[in-house]
């Protein structure tokens, strides 16, 4: 710090300055180098030291002899010089310290910018609780202006959610309260930040906010204080909640439809066994019967055929083919069926009244369809793999 001393005489128009008193003794009028601004400061405060009133120390701006802005902090006491009164002044150098001063203060007016415009309702309190930040999107959640809370402590900020003064997330950042902690329905730490959901009941109407809170460090890693930024989530919760009760009731649908399912395969076998029971008590006995009796061999082959194809109704040969989405014409069915019992192409042509060739061509038909084509596979054999 450069600390000078400079003598102004009672007569307020003049003042010598030390570092001219060498050179020369010219008077100059004590405003020539201030600030326009710091007249009025400097002229008052020297006329009530020059009264004998006690003026605490204060600043002015003082043009160098360059031209540049220098501050000075200035002490004046009053004294008798040549038995007239005077002013003796003591000035220090603080144009550094005001400087950085004045840095610190527009670093805090962006960041409180900031904070202003954030979407988020955010809010910041010193170490000792005192309201630092209030920004407008928390107004507009609480509608408590910063004007009106800026400055207080005791927990003020608590009151617009829960109605009275208590600790909230931002507190528990700054301290740990396993007792708050379990107030909250999702509560994670990541670092130095805490992530929480809270339900709030406010005039009987259910409110989710989803809460942010971190502390706040000076620029040597001291804790000066802490932020807590709220987002109201209640539509997203109510329309998560909806779809909780949807999936439920989809899940309760997805089991009433497996039981109806299962009542229904019940069912069928059942009906499956029914039909079994009667085919061989009172259909299958009467063709064996009807193949001994005095037939001619036209009749005996559609007896054949009846008896075939009552068979493969039976059986699971037809449901397996569907399942391998082998969907044969019902010609192709009843040859199939045939080859299946061990049939040839020529008892098959004789059945069926047809030509060895057209057999032929319903046997390459079937077995391009079961994949068969160019495979050394024996189609009686395959055919009878499908019912086992």
């Amino acid at each position: 710090m450069v600390q000078d001393e400079i003598l102004k005489y009672a007569n307020p128009t003049t003042f010598y300055n030390p570092s001219i008193l060498l050179e020369k003794m010219e008077p100059m009028h004590f405003l020539t180098y201030i600030h326009p601004d710091d007249h009025e400061t400097v002229s008052s405060n020297y006329y009530k030291t020059l009264q004998g009133e006690l003026i605490p120390p204060y600043c002015y701006r003082l043009f160098s002899q360059d031209g540049t802005i220098v501050w000075k902090e200035v002490t004046g006491i009053r004294i008798l010089w040549e038995e007239r009164p005077a002013v003796l002044v003591f000035t220090t150098d603080v144009t550094e310290r005001v400087l950085a001063e004045e840095a610190v203060r527009k670093s805090e007016r962006q960041l409180l910018d900031i904070i202003n415009f954030l979407p988020d309702a955010t809010f910041a309190v010193e170490k000792t609780g005192k309201v630092i930040a209030w920004n407008h999107a928390i107004e507009e959640l609480t509608g408590i202006r910063a004007a009106d809370i800026l400055g207080e402590g005791n927990y003020s900020y608590a009151v617009p959610f829960y109605q009275k003064r208590r600790p909230m997330l931002i507190d528990l950042a700054l301290k740990n309260n396993s007792t708050l902690e379990v107030e909250y329905l999702m509560l994670n730490k990541i670092g130095n930040c805490l992530f929480a959901e809270k339900q709030l009941t406010k005039e009987k109407k259910v409110q989710y906010l989803l809460c942010k809170a971190s502390v706040i460090y000076d620029h040597n890693e001291n804790i000066i204080g802490a932020i807590e930024s709220l987002r109201d989530i209640s539509d997203l919760k109510r329309t998560e909640n909806e779809l909780k009760i949807r999936t439920k009731t989809l899940e309760e649908a997805n089991t009433a439809m497996k039981v109806l399912l299962r009542q229904r395969d019940e069912d069928r076998y059942e009906i499956e066994d029914r039909f079994m029971i009667n085919l061989k008590k009172l259909i299958l006995p009467g063709l064996e019967k009807l193949k001994k009796s005095t037939l001619d061999e036209e009749q005996k082959n559609y007896v054949s055929i009846l008896d075939n194809n009552l068979r493969s109704i039976s059986s699971s040969f037809l449901y397996k083919m569907a399942i391998c989405n082998m969907y044969f014409t019902p010609r192709e069915s009843e040859i199939a069926c045939l080859i299946k019992d061990g049939k040839r192409t020529k008892e098959i042509a004789l059945i069926l009244n047809i030509s060895a060739s057209t057999v032929h061509i319903y046997r390459n038909s079937i077995r391009s369809k079961l994949g068969l084509n160019n495979k050394k596979v024996n189609l009686q054999t395959y055919l009878v793999s499908l019912n086992n």
